[in-house]
């Protein structure tokens, strides 16, 4: 039996899966979240970048949830790279890393 806590709303529900059986969740949002943790579970990335020149970061972020075990991989990528200034608040920092559809994407403008 595989216990997961919903993340999906402040009520937190113990969800317990056992086999294909899924009980203790309160509703869809629950039963979706616990489906996707078994076959497919995402997670939002957040980090931050090197500015050239400067001891400056920039906070970045995934533009939509990644897969997890995927992280690691994504993260060596982010270490690569530095960007340069001025940088604006979305600003695609690396386009579909590691070919997931998915970008890494800036989350404050920096002059």
């Amino acid at each position: 039996m595989k216990e997961l806590i919903c993340i999906n709303c402040p009520k937190g529900c113990h969800i317990f899966i056992n086999n294909d059986e899924i009980k203790g969740y309160s509703c869809l949002r629950g039963l979706y979240y616990a489906k996707n943790e078994l076959t497919n579970p995402l997670r939002n990335l957040s980090s931050t970048i090197k500015i050239k020149d400067s001891n400056l970061m920039c906070p970045v972020k995934s533009s939509k949830p990644l897969p997890k075990d995927k992280i690691n991989l994504v993260m060596k990528e982010i270490n690569k790279v530095d960007v340069s200034l001025p940088i604006k608040f979305h600003q695609v920092i690396i386009k579909n890393v590691l070919n997931l559809e998915v970008d890494i994407i800036s989350t404050k403008e920096i002059n």
